[in-house]
């Protein structure tokens, strides 16, 4: 899989999204669940939703796009497009094909988002956080309702459809 380095930026001014899936990769690949590009997509959602409701900020340098099977980061489909429906067993590289991850330790609010969605939803399948994301009044489903091109950062934020699943 290659070495992974943690990604020192300053989450203020938004993350890559492949540097916050690598750090979902990270604990995938360390407890052996399987994730496949669906699931991550599903998985990087709801670790932004968190982290945008706990501070108020946004979170990455992308929008999520409502997609027919949920909201889909656009540059992490096209990263892992080719596994298809497998499981993913690389992380994301950089035009220099550097790999990175978040340094969770600069930013809390992210490392309890990611430690939440992983240990509550890293095992359940695609297809469940797909149903997941489609529940109704979820920041998807406001935005295919609204005909929207992007789901907007505040509707993610107030997100609260997949909370029981997180034991809120």
């Amino acid at each position: 899989m290659g070495d992974i380095q943690d990604e020192p930026k300053m989450i203020g001014a938004g993350l890559t999204p492949t540097t916050v899936a690598n750090s979902i990769l990270r604990r995938a690949f360390g407890t052996g669940e399987h994730v496949t590009p669906m699931k991550l997509q599903k998985l990087l959602f709801f670790v932004t939703c968190l982290y945008q409701r706990y501070t108020g900020r946004r979170l990455l340098t992308e929008s999520f796009q409502p997609w027919q099977y949920g909201p889909v980061c656009r540059s992490v489909y096209d990263e892992f497009k080719g596994f298809g429906g497998k499981p993913i067993n690389r992380y994301a590289q950089d035009a220099l094909g550097k790999v990175t991850a978040v340094d969770e330790s600069s930013s809390p609010s992210l490392r309890k988002a990611l430690n939440l969605v992983w240990e509550n939803m890293g095992d359940l399948s695609a297809v469940k956080l797909s149903r997941v994301t489609h529940r109704p009044n979820s920041a998807w489903s406001q935005a295919v309702a609204g005909h929207k091109t992007f789901i907007s950062n505040r509707a993610m934020a107030n997100d609260h459809t997949f909370d029981n699943l997180l034991g809120m």
